[in-house]
């Protein structure tokens, strides 16, 4: 059996090798096609549904809350309240906890076929939030944001398919989801320098 940091670094050797982390231009997100269809074979047990969120959701609360660190940080440097240097420091110390949320994605097992099908495009939408975070903080460092990468729809309906499939999943198995996973794809994807 893996360690948790063996795991941890070959999900971050996938994501940067999916995704080169340091580049502004973000790789596509894989086609919604690759979420299998609902219903039919593959049915997924409760179990293996209840292991797969078990191991997803501590990584989807603490990028939710990570995230959430971003608009203050923006919205400090907008009005000018830090000096960009600040700004950058404190952006580039978000996206490498960032960085480490998308090794740990990347190295989720799920325990079926089908949930692995669903992890995956799912996953690659942490690849482009980390590519959208390292070209904001180098977009902060030089006050330029042309070279953001503009992924946001494409995660969102990523996002959207993922959540409306795991749901259908899990009522067929009648296994509980989180409260909160209704919300997965609504609110801000991408933290903007300019507060929209």
């Amino acid at each position: 059996m893996k360690s948790r940091r063996g795991l941890a670094l070959a999900g971050l050797a996938w994501a940067l090798a999916l995704g080169g982390c340091g580049s502004a231009r973000a790789p596509a997100v894989p086609a919604a096609a690759h979420v299998p269809p609902r219903g039919g074979p593959g049915s997924v047990s409760r179990a293996a549904i209840e292991r797969y969120l078990g191991e997803v959701e501590p990584i989807r609360d603490g990028v939710n809350q990570l995230l959430e660190g971003a608009d203050p940080i923006l919205g400090a440097f907008r009005e000018q309240r830090i000096p960009p240097a600040e700004a950058v420091r404190r952006m580039g110390r978000l996206e490498r906890r960032f960085a480490v949320y998308t090794a740990e994605i990347g190295a989720v097992d799920p325990p079926s076929a089908r949930l692995q099908a669903l992890n995956t495009p799912y996953a690659h939408t942490y690849v482009l939030e980390n590519a959208y975070l390292n070209a904001l903080v180098a977009g902060l460092a030089r006050d330029r944001f042309i070279h953001l990468p503009h992924t946001q729809s494409a995660q969102r309906h990523t996002i959207v398919a993922w959540r409306e499939e795991l749901t259908a999943l899990a009522r067929a198995a009648r296994a509980p989801l989180p409260a909160d996973l209704r919300h997965a794809g609504r609110g801000e994807i991408a933290p903007s320098p300019d507060g929209s």
